[in-house]
């Protein structure tokens, strides 16, 4: 017994490989497998239903495919099948049904397709005969309520052999053409085989009913009275005369033929030859119309074919202007890249200009802080000299640069120089003027006083918030005059700055005036106060 659980593939493959095994699912009587749509798109080699079942069962194509036409073949064409198990369907299929398995049955069956005539010829004719019968509505009513008659199967009528009375020829319902398969087209040549062997018998039966006919209406002799027993020799001889013309006549009807009841037979043989020509024109009728049929359904697929070569060149079309409207952008997006890129690239080329005149300002300032570094040297070397009595001091410049100071009297001993007080406000002015925080605030002494007599730490905030929110562009301290208080120095000038806003970049020019106070601790010189006149203070 077959599994009922295996698929449609697993089935045609078991099928194939033991059909003996599996007489239960192929006999007439058992019915259609679910699949049986699957199992007609197999057939037809599906690149998708061949992909599935070789995916499903593991085994190669070629067996696939023939397997599946040899199960198609077995459950469709059995010598019973109904028109609807010709078309692989139940009877309650839909119009859809019926016109999709035709199809796929006649792209499997065609002579086209198979090669010209062949042993499967006839299935083609039995699908188009069931495609014809189920496809017209009235057709298949009839159809339907003949099998309803007879459920196990439905009798197709056969002309019989001819006796005594021609024979009646079927009468077909209305509008209703007569579809003959090869199986009708063997039982219509029958009489023709048959004809000789009827027409003499029809001869010897015509002879045996002339005999009796003639037997039954021969007069009987009447039973003899009392004279004519006396005169027997007289009596006697009439009637041997009597019967031997009778025998005469039975003896000459027997040995000349009835020529009417053969000239019966010879019209009856004639009739029969023309139905069967009647028949056969039929039988080519029908055949024509099937050719036609098939060349319309060739005709179709041709179109059809055509219809998707259109479709797939406009999808390739399609396709292609799509690629070339991608490539445009590609290439405009490739483009705007270059732009941006030689945007970004003039605008490093404008920041290097920049800074390259920046650094020619910057060597520029140094040069001339070195110029004045060497002034304020010289100035020291002849303060140094007029201290120690050797020459007179010099009269000072007035308006000298930043960095340069008065000295207004002499030092004590261990008190700041007046070159450690002008090294010392010219890294003040230079940590200022990079707004650096940390090397401004190591100038400062532990213990430093600002303005208002703030801490350290609220110095160190206050540069903090200015050096947060402003660039120091420039910043000069000039008209310094030191004075010395024991051992610290003490000094009053004025401080121009110019400084640019972060966030807006507005320009801001402030001016007014500074105090330092300078004392030596650890040997060296720090701040320990400051005070400045600042606006908003």
């Amino acid at each position: 017994m077959t599994d009922p659980g295996l698929d449609i593939f697993e089935l045609a493959l078991a099928c194939y490989r033991a059909p003996l095994s599996h007489q239960d699912r192929l006999a007439a009587a058992a019915p259609l497998p679910p699949d049986m749509t699957r199992l007609l798109w197999l057939a037809n080699g599906s690149p998708e239903t061949l992909e599935s079942a070789i995916r499903q069962t593991g085994a190669k194509v070629d067996e696939l495919c023939a397997a599946a036409r040899f199960l198609v073949q077995q459950l469709c064409f059995a010598r019973d099948a109904s028109l609807y198990r010709v078309l692989g369907l139940e009877p309650g299929a839909t119009v859809q049904q019926l016109k999709e398995h035709h199809r796929l049955l006649m792209r499997l069956f065609h002579p086209d397709r198979t090669g010209g005539e062949g042993w499967t010829d006839h299935f083609a004719s039995r699908v188009n005969e069931a495609w014809t019968v189920l496809s017209r509505p009235q057709s298949r009513v009839a159809y339907d309520a003949r099998r309803s008659q007879s459920p196990s199967r439905v009798i197709v009528p056969v002309a019989t052999r001819p006796t005594e009375s021609p024979p009646v020829t079927p009468v077909h319902p209305p509008g209703r053409r007569r579809r003959l398969s090869v199986r009708c087209r063997a039982r219509a040549a029958a009489p023709r085989r048959w004809l000789p062997g009827l027409v003499l018998g029809g001869f010897a039966l015509a002879a045996v009913l002339a005999v009796w006919g003639i037997y039954e209406t021969r007069p009987q002799a009447a039973a003899p009275t009392g004279p004519a027993l006396v005169a027997g020799p007289v009596a006697t001889e009439p009637e041997s005369f009597a019967d031997s013309a009778d025998r005469s006549a039975i003896a000459a009807l027997l040995t000349a033929p009835d020529w009417q009841a053969l000239g019966q037979r010879e019209r009856h043989a004639r009739q029969q030859a023309s139905d069967s020509r009647a028949a056969q024109e039929h039988m080519e009728q029908t055949r024509r119309e099937r050719l036609a049929a098939d060349e319309a359904l060739l005709e179709q697929m041709r179109v059809e074919r055509t219809r998707l070569e259109e479709q797939l060149r406009a999808e390739q079309l399609r396709a292609e202007r799509i690629w070339s409207e991608r490539l445009v952008a590609e290439q405009a997006k490739l483009e705007r890249l270059k732009a941006e890129q030689a945007q970004a690239e003039q605008a490093r080329s404008e920041r290097l200009v920049a800074g390259q005149a920046k650094l020619e300002e910057l060597q520029a300032e140094q040069a001339s802080a070195e110029r004045l570094a060497e002034a304020l040297r010289t100035e020291r070397e002849q303060a140094e000299r007029t201290r120690l009595g050797r020459v007179r001091p010099e009269p000072v410049r007035q308006a000298e640069p930043a960095g340069e100071s008065r000295l207004a009297a002499a030092p004590d001993a261990g008190a700041p120089t007046i070159q450690e007080l002008d090294e010392l406000i010219g890294r003040y002015a230079d940590a200022y003027r990079r707004g650096d925080l940390d090397r401004l605030m190591a100038l400062f002494a532990a213990d430093a006083r600002g303005k208002e007599g703030v801490d350290l730490d609220r110095i160190r905030r206050d540069y903090g918030t200015l050096f947060g929110a402003h660039w120091i562009r420039r910043m000069q301290l000039h008209d310094l005059r030191w004075a010395y208080n024991g051992g610290s120095a003490s000094a009053v000038g004025r401080y121009e700055v110019w400084l640019r806003r972060r966030d807006t970049g507005a320009s801001i020019q402030l001016a007014g005036t500074i105090r330092f106070a300078v004392s030596k601790r650890d040997g060296q010189p720090s701040i320990v106060a400051i005070d400045y006149d600042w606006p908003g203070h």
